[in-house]
């Protein structure tokens, strides 16, 4: 039985080291769609997006699906909105990390913390 242990425990070991990997690997993954998405909406080689930019690009059925699939709902009427909350220096442009870092950080256990942390100031 010794033997068995040692094996399910190295199974294990091993199952949560593939589930780190693919977290990861989710997450690069993300960061590159989000900054191809960044790059599409604020054209080839433009290092600013612009939020007349980001609405028109809200628009746009398939992005607002991809949206929702990462866990953010983003409609044409709350677009601007968005814009505004990811815009953290508020000069009503983002670069392409600030794109990323702002709405990455309304997805997922992070949103999650947030609303929770939120919550206890509150009260």
């Amino acid at each position: 039985t010794g033997i068995f242990v040692e094996n399910a425990t190295s199974i294990t070991r091993s199952d949560a080291d593939n589930m780190v990997m693919e977290e990861l690997c989710s997450q690069e993954r993300r960061l590159a769609e989000m900054s191809h998405l960044f790059e599409i909406a604020a054209g080839p080689g433009a290092d600013r997006l612009q939020e007349h930019q980001f609405v028109e690009f809200i628009a746009h059925k398939k992005v607002r699906a991809y949206f929702s699939q990462i866990g953010l709902n983003v409609e044409r009427g709350n677009a601007k909105a968005l814009f505004r909350l990811i815009d953290m220096d508020g000069d009503g442009s983002v670069g392409v990390r600030e794109f990323v870092d702002g709405c990455l950080q309304f997805t997922g256990a992070a949103r999650q913390l947030d609303i929770a942390r939120l919550r206890r100031e509150i009260r």
